[in-house]
C-alpha cells in the first residue's frame, strides 16, 4: 500500500461512515423505521470516532511538522552562534522561520482541536442516544 492511499484512507473510511450515518438516520426516520434508526445509531459512533480520530491525528501531524521545523531552526542558529559568529551577524539567509508567526499558527491549531473536540462530544451524544433509545423516539414521534 503506497504511502499516500495509506494516509487517505482512514479519512475516506471515517467521511464515508458518517456519511452513511447521516443518510441512513434521514431515511429511517423518513421511512419510520424504528429499529433501523436505532442501528444507525451505532454506525454514528463509530463514525464520530473514526472521522474525528483522524481530524485530531491530522492536527497533531501539522503540530509535530511546525515543531521539527522550529527545532531545525534553533539548531542553524545555535549552531552558527557555537561556530563563535556574534547573533548580529548570523545572516538571515536560510533563517526563515517567524516564531511570531508560528506562535499563531499553533494558536489557531489548539482552537481547531477544541471545535473537533466540541464536534465530537455532541455527535457522540447524538449517535449514542440514538443507539440506546432511537427506537423508542422514532415510536413516540409515529
Amino acid at each position: 500500500m503506497t504511502g499516500r492511499l495509506r494516509n487517505r484512507l482512514p479519512r475516506a473510511v471515517a467521511v464515508l461512515g458518517l456519511a452513511i450515518y447521516i443518510l441512513g438516520t434521514f431515511l429511517s426516520l423518513a421511512l419510520g423505521h424504528p429499529e433501523l434508526f436505532q442501528r444507525f445509531g451505532a454506525l454514528g459512533v463509530a463514525a464520530a470516532i473514526l472521522f474525528f480520530t483522524d481530524r485530531l491525528t491530522q492536527i497533531e501531524l501539522t503540530r509535530q511538522r511546525a515543531v521539527e521545523a522550529l527545532l531545525h531552526e534553533y539548531g542553524l542558529r545555535f549552531e552558527a552562534l557555537h561556530a563563535g559568529i556574534r547573533p548580529e551577524e548570523i545572516p538571515e539567509a536560510g533563517y526563515t522561520l517567524d516564531f511570531l508567526a508560528e506562535e499563531s499558527a499553533f494558536t489557531r491549531l489548539r482552537r481547531k482541536a477544541e471545535a473537533i473536540s466540541a464536534g465530537n462530544t455532541g455527535l457522540l451524544s447524538v449517535a449514542t442516544l440514538q443507539w440506546g433509545f432511537g427506537d423508542l423516539a422514532v415510536r413516540a414521534l409515529l
